[in-house]
């Protein structure tokens, strides 16, 4: 008796559900679930904490340029390593914010003064002086300057938010995170303790529910959260983010949270002090800025829409409210933009949970899942797992989802972390929740990122090479074409390690569990068997029941023998199976399952004539 696994539908019953009531780290294809594959990490080295934003980018001359962003500064990702690329002409470092204490006339330097260190958040620490033995953040009064700095800088060290060093009198201290510009070093004998404040690069200065936006225009590239200057950064030329405004020629450059590129219009939303405004530059011009000028303008979007989160590109542009969605369309002239309201009352939850292929839009509203085409707006999650979203999600860390593409498996992905990481206190992400636009399936995977993002890959070095094509020696294309130099685009993320990475590997376990069904009517059934219709070697348990209002009884797992069967002996009135195909080999199809299993339980009746 054979069973197709179908399509995961978790909003349904799992008794009849007509597809599988379990679909992990698999994608589901034409006739068959795919494995979806695990993250491998390549840079050599990391960022400092959760992404929260990236974007990937070619320019003119097909030179890949990769963008990272932190609550605090932006990498360019580039040879495998990350390097700070700061913002406004300003790098944080890796050295991190210093200050100094020195130490002078340590005879009269009494008990109980104080240094009070500021850490990177803002708050504080103290240390004070004593003259006899010290305790926790404690330093010693004695013998001369010199010993009493020294004294002062082990202390210091002790605690695990700084490190120092010391020469002479004079202790450097260092932050152990990066941390906010001039945060403050106050002493209470400036006199005999005499201190700098904290110095270092200046970071951005949004929170940690920001998300930040990267749009390319030509060889710009436009980085902006919604509360610091926009940054600008011109491939191939800059070393470093600076200020749009110090290009711009007219007008006023905006401070705004997202942007698109819409024909040949940098097109920007949700300013500061106006959530519900747009504003474009001039044609083909991103330095002008001023209304009238080369065809530049603004507008207030009416309504109760919320504030603006997502801006998308191409031919015609989507601008996306919390609760509406408005279509722009160039028409040129003293219009410039015609503005058409294609969704009134639903929009995007968050500006992270839209991607995009093509003309094809994906989000997630206060209501699910849907698609945006021309002027049609489809409900692609409901009766299909909109609930098992809202149910899964660790609504604590909601800002926390973002989408991407995976344009050649035809894949929409929504990173997010889920409920049932109960320990999640810092919100990094531990699920995918995948929907095939072309078969319009859905299925998720495990997996632990900040940050997903369709990522230009070049193959550098052998060690690239080997993830990119899992197999070295399939390899027959020249490694001077733009194949390897150009790079490829895959599905990349920051991981939970905050290195790049891309989704390449094998270690994903797949599991897939068909839908529950009583196989003979009326009877119990009695299982022998299970035979998956699978390119691997699974492992296999069986779920039986005798009433739905009864948990089910789980066998042992089985392997597959020589023929193909997984042994197994169990019965029951309601039978679904679980298909498990391990991690590490290479497999290509898991169809179904089919049932070794006969009647049980049957009792003969006897009517006499």
């Amino acid at each position: 008796m054979q069973i197709p696994f179908g399509e995961w539908l978790p909003d349904q019953p799992e008794h009849n559900n007509p597809g599988a009531n379990v679909a992990n780290n698999v994608y589901y294809a034409l006739n068959s679930y795919k494995r979806f594959p695990s993250l491998v990490n390549y840079s050599t080295n990391t960022i400092t904490k959760d992404s929260r934003g990236a974007g990937s980018f070619r320019d003119n001359a097909n030179t890949v340029f990769n963008f990272v962003a932190t609550q605090d500064t932006l990498y360019e990702l580039t040879g495998g390593a990350f390097t700070e690329r700061g913002a406004s002409g300003k790098v944080l470092n890796n050295s991190f914010a210093t200050c100094t204490i020195t130490v002078s006339d340590y005879a009269n330097i009494g008990a109980g003064k104080t240094i009070t260190l500021s850490k990177n958040d803002g708050s504080t620490i103290v240390f004070t002086s004593v003259t006899g033995s010290p305790s926790t953040n404690q330093f010693q009064v004695q013998t001369n300057n010199n010993t009493t700095a020294t004294n002062l800088k082990n202390t210091i060290n002790g605690h695990a938010d700084f490190s120092a060093t010391v020469s002479d009198a004079v202790v450097t201290v260092t932050r152990a995170t990066v941390g906010r510009e001039n945060l403050t070093n106050v002493s209470s004998d400036t006199a005999r303790l005499t201190t700098t404040n904290f110095v270092g690069g200046t970071p951005l200065t949004g929170d940690a529910t920001d998300y930040i936006t990267f749009t390319q225009f030509g060889n710009y590239v436009i980085v902006s959260n919604g509360v610091d200057a926009p940054q600008f950064y011109l491939m191939g030329t800059s070393s470093a983010f600076a200020n749009l405004s110090t290009i711009g020629t007219s007008g006023t450059v905006p401070v705004f949270r997202c942007s698109g590129v819409i024909r040949d219009f940098l097109v920007t939303g949700n300013h500061v002090g106006a959530s519900n405004r747009i504003q474009w530059s001039g044609i083909n011009d991103i330095t002008t800025w001023e209304s009238g000028t080369k065809q530049s303008d603004l507008q207030d979007l009416p309504g109760s829409g919320g504030q603006i989160v997502h801006i998308t590109s191409g031919e015609i542009g989507y601008v996306f409210r919390q609760n509406s969605i408005i279509r722009m369309d160039y028409v040129g002239g003293a219009t410039v933009f015609r503005l058409s309201m294609i969704s009134p009352n639903r929009g995007a939850v968050y500006g992270r949970t839209v991607c995009q292929d093509n003309r094809r839009v994906f989000f997630y509203a206060d209501d699910g899942f849907f698609e945006v085409n021309g002027d049609q707006v489809t409900a692609i999650g409901a009766e299909k797992v909109n609930r098992f979203f809202d149910l899964d999600l660790n609504k604590a860390f909601s800002d926390r989802i973002v989408a991407a593409t995976d344009p050649f498996n035809q894949l929409a992905i929504w990173l997010y972390p889920s409920s049932a990481d109960t320990s999640n206190t810092t919100g990094i992400c531990d699920k995918v929740l995948i929907y095939n636009y072309a078969t319009q399936k859905w299925s998720t995977a495990t997996t632990n990122a900040s940050t997903i993002f369709s990522q230009f890959v070049g193959a550098y070095t052998v060690e690239l090479m080997d993830i990119i094509s899992e197999n070295l020696d399939n390899i027959n294309i020249s490694l001077d074409t733009d194949f390897w130099s150009g790079g490829q685009l895959l599905l990349g993320a920051i991981d939970s390690d905050y290195k790049a990475a891309i989704f390449s590997g094998t270690d994903n376990i797949g599991e897939i569990e068909t839908t529950e069904l009583e196989l003979f009517p009326g009877t119990r059934s009695s299982i022998i068997g299970v035979r998956p219709i699978v390119d691997a070697t699974a492992t296999v348990t069986l779920k039986t029941r005798d009433r739905l209002a009864d948990s089910a009884t789980e066998s042992t797992s089985s392997s597959m023998n020589s023929t193909g069967i997984n042994p197994v002996r169990q019965s029951g009135r309601y039978v679904k199976v679980n298909v498990k195909i391990p991690s590490g080999g290479a497999w290509k199809d898991a169809q179904g399952i089919d049932l070794v299993a006969s009647r049980s339980g049957l009792r003969w009746q006897i009517k006499l004539i």
